[in-house]
């Protein structure tokens, strides 16, 4: 599940790093679409690095929630959906992306190492930078790239101001609204010791949501001779495949995002830059879910009408049926996450003529916690149909009225909560010497350190609990109907109209457990065998010189980070010969030495080519190096002892890289480009099941491994122009236009072949319509990738079967209007087509899920003063 977790407040202000020191760029001042687009491109022409990005403008200009939103729409990176809006995000294929907030470290609290950038408001933004190539001063952590977000500064502001702006926004399917404010502050003054300057940043940001999702469980092969439980001919003579049944889950919730941050700077004299921050941020979500599950279950004595058996024509795949005597159970339940992050920081730089020294030191804690509470109610259907033949499966019940209380019984009540907490301390000194005259231009020098910290506390608290025999009428006033037809906004039809709880008291788990007469405390704790504690220490330091031949139009850069981290990991492990548990702690050290080069020939007119080669890496999710091992011993049959453990021999993932790109840039706003890329990544984290002897007993273990070498490649594609040559108010028309291509292959030891990479599309494509006319402005984003691989699972009587998710786009739109230089007024929707994602095991008649989440519309008033 996604782990939530990191919030930065909306314009935080930290200090730009070092390695941006020698850009000098000049202040921008952005106002319109057509500026915010010439500005992203003039960046992407001055960088030293093959680069891509946005700024404030474009971000602002569609209705992006967060990071992800936005960043879906720069070449190269593809993201994954939670809840409606943008998550995970990918560049040029890989997950591993190191994100750095002004040059500094960000993470999300949980069982992995990155930024989860749905945490992160778009609107704190004052730019997006997506580094495709590596320099020895960015932080290591990144085999994709290195996103950089890059946010205001309280000495942009030569007068005081102050920006305000608030918005509603409202959901289809919820149908509910929110509303967000932002307050943005920053001035400067002058004092006895120089000039001080001040910015303070609010932000509240609420969101009302649904999403709906329809799964279909695994496939079963059905014959007289099937080796699974479904061991019925469906077809006489024929080895059929059926859908082993339904569930169908509404999940409502809010999102609260609130944050507020203060950063002072001081600038005692024209050598010496001072400040210091603090940040606090805390993202609440609250939700509950209302799901109904339902299929054959032949050992509690489910069949089959044989007059209902269709098969999609020329296959064996079942594309409908009606089951018999299906259990059924319905499941109410909250689950809530709350994500607390503090980061404090001091630091400054001093420059003496050509050269600066800067230092920064930093702490970021950051906490996530999960509380999960809920009962199960529990029925027989008579009938169950199961339709395959549409874009969505069709379901129904016949037979009987699951909103009969007399039809359904309490079975169960679920409690868990599962903490996970990070810290990182971190401080880096920079020099840099700008030289002048001869073929070297600049030298940069480095050394960071950094501890960092996580575990997962007390572990999950499991305390889910039975309810023996509870009929659904007993307490009264604990139930009612199924209240959000239609369910996946009527795509297909669908089981509704049945009785679930009201969900009342699920917040208040010690109040539900004592309705049904549960008198048991709650656990407190989880086993001691999945506690894992890990402790990093990691050193670098680093070498850089950037050099220029003008003659040859040649200029470019290299350099080296050396990194040396040492890994403490602590967890426990079970002592099959006494029953006990035993700690068990684990010392690694690892170095890395990490080069990177990359040149540019200004070949004149306005193309410029580049070349970059680099070797990066990124270290495995924490959970996966845990040291814990647990060992379950079969007094019956010696040959089934089972085990699960970590690895913490996991190597990390090292990637050597090679891109080239050619850029154009044929005037303000019109540019174009193409980057071919090639990596080779070393390391890729999978699971084997293998025998292994403890304590004189051979066990089958499941250990996470580095698996076989990976290798991807593939090209981007960008363009975008405003229509300036026509007529009238058409030259206000414009238009932003990329693709990438993308070809992966790694050995899946599940499949046993060579397989394209878990969601990565092979082509992904974003197209932007532009206009900008007076007081007016539109922005009409098409987001659309391919079909991609999402998964493997073994299924009984089939083997191992890939998980595919079809190709979709998601159509975003914003239209703005200026009323005056302070006021502007904007109306946006997003996901506007109400768009339907689907997936299926192996074959396109075999279906997985299907998911809707709300169109979203909503206004806004923006106020600067």
């Amino acid at each position: 599940m996604k782990q939530l977790g990191l919030i930065v407040p909306t314009a935080v202000a930290l200090l730009v790093p070092p390695a941006l020191y020698a850009q000098k760029l000049e202040p921008v001042v952005v106002i319109g679409t057509r500026a915010s687009v010439e500005s992203a491109a003039e960046r992407k022409r001055r960088s030293e690095d093959i680069v891509d990005g946005i700024v404030a403008e474009e971000i602002n200009r569609l209705p992006d929630l967060n990071v992800a939103d936005a960043v879906q729409r720069i070449t190269g990176v593809q993201i994954t959906r939670d809840r409606g809006e943008a998550s995970v995000a990918s560049v040029r294929g890989l997950v591993q992306v190191e994100t750095t907030l002004n040059g500094r470290e960000l993470f999300t609290a949980g069982f992995g190492r990155a930024l989860d950038y749905a945490d992160v408001p778009s609107d704190m933004l004052a730019g997006i930078d997506v580094y495709k190539s590596s320099a020895a001063s960015r932080i290591e952590g990144g085999l994709g790239g290195t996103v950089d977000l890059r946010t205001r500064q309280p000495f942009d502001f030569r007068t005081p101001t102050l920006a305000l702006s608030a918005r509603y926004l409202r959901g289809n399917l919820v149908d509910k609204g929110a509303g967000q404010f932002s307050l943005l502050y920053g001035g400067r003054t002058a004092v006895p010791a120089g000039e001080a300057a001040v910015l303070v940043n609010l932000v509240l940001q609420d969101r009302a949501y649904r999403e709906d999702l329809k799964g279909t469980s695994a496939p079963m092969r059905c014959s007289a001779r099937a080796t699974s439980g479904c061991r019925l001919d469906l077809v006489p003579g024929e080895d059929t495949v059926a859908p082993g049944g339904t569930s169908e889950s509404a999940s409502l919730g809010r999102r609260r995002r609130g944050a507020a941050s203060v950063m002072l700077g001081w600038r005692p004299g024209a050598a010496l830059d001072l400040y210091a921050e603090a940040h606090l941020a805390e993202l609440r979500t609250t939700q509950h879910t209302q799901q109904v599950n339902t299929g054959p279950n032949f050992a509690a004595g489910s069949g089959f009408d044989p007059a209902s058996v269709v098969l999609f024509p020329g296959t064996h795949d079942v594309q409908r049926i009606t089951w018999t005597n299906t259990p059924v159970s319905i499941l109410g339940f909250a689950r809530d996450t709350i994500d607390r992050t503090r980061q404090l920081a001091a630091g400054g730089a001093w420059t003496a003529g050509d050269l600066r020294v800067s230092a920064d030191l930093s702490h970021t804690r950051s906490l996530n916690r999960l509380f999960f509470s809920g009962p199960t109610l529990a029925g027989t259907a008579a009938r169950f149909t199961h339709d395959l033949s549409g874009l969505a499966p069709a379901t129904s019940v016949e037979g009987t009225d699951l909103a009969d209380p007399a039809k359904l019984r309490y079975v169960s009540l679920a409690y868990r909560v599962r903490p996970l907490r990070g810290s990182l301390l971190a401080g880096r000194v920079d020099a840099e010497w700008q030289l002048d005259g001869g073929v070297l231009e600049r030298v940069a020098v480095g050394w960071r350190h950094a501890r960092r910290h996580a575990d997962n506390a007390d572990n999950l608290i499991f305390g889910d609990i039975a309810v023996p025999g509870a009929s659904a009428a007993v307490p009264p006033g604990r139930t009612t109907i199924y209240p959000y037809a239609p369910f996946l906004d009527a795509r297909a039809g669908s089981i509704v109209g049945y009785l679930t709880d009201t969900l009342a008291d699920a917040r208040d788990p010690v109040a539900l457990r004592q309705a049904f007469g549960i008198t048991a405390a709650l656990p407190t704790a989880g086993g001691p065998l999945g506690v894992w504690r890990i402790h990093e220490a990691t050193e670098a330091a680093y070498a850089e010189a950037g050099w220029r031949l003008p003659a040859m139009a040649l200029d470019g850069q290299a350099g080296l980070r050396l990194v040396r981290t040492r890994a403490t990991l602590s967890g426990n492990q079970s002592v099959p010969s006494g029953g006990s548990i035993a700690p068990l702690d684990i010392d690694t050290t690892t170095t890395d030495w990490l080069p990177n080069a990359s040149l540019r020939w200004r070949a004149g007119g306005p193309w410029q080519l580049r070349a970059a080669a680099s070797r990066t890496l990124t270290r495995p999710d924490f959970n996966l190096l845990s040291p814990s091992i647990t060992l379950t011993p079969n007094s019956t049959n010696p040959q089934l002892n089972q085990g699960t453990a970590g690895n913490p021999a996991l190597r990390p993932l090292r990637a050597t890289n090679a891109d080239l790109a050619a850029e154009g840039h044929f005037g303000a706003g019109h540019a174009a480009a193409l980057a071919l890329f090639w990596k080779r990544v070393d390391g890729f984290i999978a699971t084997l099941s293998q025998a292994e002897t403890h304590d004189g007993q051979v066990y089958q273990v499941s250990r996470p491994y580095n698996a076989d070498t990976g290798r991807i490649r593939g090209a981007e594609l960008s363009y975008q122009r405003f229509l300036d040559f026509l007529p009238g108010a058409w030259r206000g028309l414009g238009l932003q236009a990329n693709a990438t291509f993308v070809d992966s292959s790694t050995y899946d030891r599940t499949l046993r072949a060579n397989v394209p990479m878990q969601n990565l599309s092979r082509r992904s494509a974003n197209l932007v319509g532009l206009y900008e006319q007076g007081a007016w402005s539109a922005r009409l984003a098409w987001n659309w990738r391919s079909s991609f691989p999402s998964g493997a699972t073994s299924v009984v009587g089939l083997g191992a079967l890939q998980t595919t998710t079809h190709a979709y786009g998601w159509l975003d739109a914003s239209l703005r209007w200026r009323v005056s230089e302070q006021l502007t007024w904007s109306l946006d929707g997003g996901n506007l087509l109400g768009t339907l994602r689907r997936s299926y095991f192996g074959v396109e008649t075999r279906p997985q899920n299907a998911w809707v989440n709300d169109r979203q519309i909503g206004t806004s008033l923006s106020l600067k003063i």
